[in-house]
């Protein structure tokens, strides 16, 4: 039996498709609007408004020497603001407006109310080239149309806790079949960064958690890992939960725990002992191969802090291949007498080696490996 598993990874979609770990603009680190202070409304749009005031020098009677504008959402916080001279406040008047148009376009349950044609996305994406939620669709539109046999996603789907709304949508055709498989990444369920994400916005890691849940059941998959699946053809895919946070502040560090690879070896038991076992989390459990085993100098914070246990585990239980994402590098390693090691990149925003974004399509036959290969991502 022939079967193709299409392996992609950190698609980081979000509200507006904006992604926290850019740091780019006011728009990330959003206040609370204060009323009051002359701010006038000028136009509301689906809940945001843009207010003007007038700035003035210590004579309060004098005419203005320019404009204070923001942009406020729906729940009263600062988007964005500019200033601008007299005379000037009607050209930074309709770049605020453009930007609300924008934001309403992307927003995450728009989208996902409908598979927009090609040509309407590459249109916004001339105007917002990284945004994360319509480099999205290249994705679900290319898989859609290779028509793999299983997606397998190894965790980031959303950026932080928001977006699943419109995975689950753009890829449907897995989901209504059963072919989705994914496990949480550490932007999906650990606590939100507090100094780049607003504070209304924040969810700490039980939340988040909850969220994910209610997402894995309504794509049809267990809420919790590690769980095993039967893809078919001797094939056996196993799911490892590697988000555990670390006590060290803003690391993305992960750890499997050994009550985890303990319920997974009881699970295999009921599996075939002669198939092709496969393995997937979200953390690298090897680097790229000119590195050693969970040692490499530009990962602080991202390494998987128990990489050598996880290893020599997946090396005795028989395993073909253990799949990752996290690191948005792409890369295959195959050390010998051990499991062939796959990592994705962003399916979205690329390779951090500089390639553009790709999948992995890994065919197998008759419970055999034949190949690996990148698939790119077509814009």
């Amino acid at each position: 039996m022939d079967l193709v598993v299409a392996h992609l990874s950190d698609f980081h979609v979000s509200r507006y498709g904006e992604h926290v770990t850019s740091l780019r603009g006011r728009r990330l680190r959003s206040k609370l609007g204060k009323p009051g202070g002359e701010w006038e409304e000028l136009r509301a749009v689906g809940g945001w408004r843009i207010e003007q005031r007038p700035r003035r020098g210590w004579r309060r009677r004098a005419e203005p020497k320019g404009w204070d504008l923001r942009l406020l959402d729906e729940a009263g916080y600062v988007q964005d603001e500019r200033t601008a001279p007299v005379g000037g406040e009607t050209q930074a008047r309709d770049a605020l407006f453009r930007l609300v148009e924008e934001r309403h376009r992307t927003e995450q349950s728009r989208l996902a109310a409908s598979f927009p044609t090609a040509s309407e996305v590459e249109k916004l994406l001339e105007a917002d080239p990284h945004n994360t939620n319509l480099l999205f669709h290249r994705v679900a539109r290319t898989v859609r149309e290779d028509k793999p046999d299983w997606l397998v996603v190894t965790g980031d789907l959303t950026d932080d806790g928001v977006g699943y709304e419109l995975v689950a949508s753009w890829l449907a055709p897995f989901v209504e079949r059963g072919r989705l498989l994914a496990i949480p990444g550490n932007h999906d369920v650990y606590d939100s960064p507090a100094l780049v994400v607003p504070a209304h916005e924040r969810k700490d890691r039980n939340e988040k958690r909850a969220l994910w849940g209610a997402f894995a059941g309504s794509v049809g998959m267990p809420a919790i890992a590690p769980w095993v699946r039967d893809l078919g053809g001797g094939v056996t895919m196993c799911a490892l939960d590697s988000c555990i946070p670390p006590l060290t502040p803003l690391s993305a560090s992960g750890k499997v725990t050994v009550r985890a690879l303990d319920t997974l070896e009881a699970q295999l038991r009921q599996a075939p002992a002669n198939g092709c076992r496969l393995a997937m989390l979200h953390h690298h459990v090897v680097n790229a191969p000119l590195q050693s085993v969970n040692a490499a100098p530009w990962q602080l914070g991202m390494r998987l802090r128990n990489a050598s246990t996880v290893f020599e585990w997946l090396r005795a239980h028989g395993f073909q291949a253990c799949l990752n994402g996290h690191r948005h590098l792409g890369y295959r390693f195959h050390p010998a007498h051990a499991p062939l090691f796959v990592s994705a990149p962003s399916a979205t925003l690329g390779c951090r080696s500089g390639a553009k974004p790709f999948y992995w399509r890994m065919d197998i036959k008759d419970g055999e490996i034949t190949s690996v290969r990148e698939r790119p991502i077509r814009a």
